[in-house]
């Protein structure tokens, strides 16, 4: 099973805030990790999934370590989300906001739940 590498610098940014929310999250539902992807959808064109990681399917997909947990990126997001920064985004009475800022989005529709990538 090959399964590539990357460090957070490489691959993706996470922040410190947003690492830590990830782990408590993913310890929180007995999972080994969250697997972050683009799927079409929403009025830009595309939107980030998440899912809770508890057993490993894919032998392609691309991984960045979370300290003893991994965030996997299957290969047909990694050409979207190669480079990007994740943060959190704290709004209050409204709950944490996990946000992904690709380099390679080239707009965004006006509630921010969707994203444009030029093909």
């Amino acid at each position: 099973m090959e399964i590539k590498q990357y460090t957070p610098t490489e691959f993706l940014n996470v922040t410190d805030v947003a690492k830590q929310h990830l782990i408590e999250q993913i310890k929180n539902n007995d999972a080994l990790g969250v697997r972050l992807g683009v799927m079409p959808n929403g009025c830009a064109g595309f939107e980030y999934t998440w899912d809770y990681v508890t057993e490993f399917f894919s032998q392609t997909e691309s991984v960045t370590q979370l300290d003893d947990y991994v965030i996997l990126v299957d290969d047909l997001s990694v050409e979207f989300l190669e480079g990007s920064q994740i943060d959190l985004k704290d709004e209050g009475i409204k709950g944490k906001t996990l946000l992904v800022n690709s380099p390679k989005a080239t707009g965004s529709c006006g509630c921010g739940e969707s994203v444009k990538f030029d093909l």
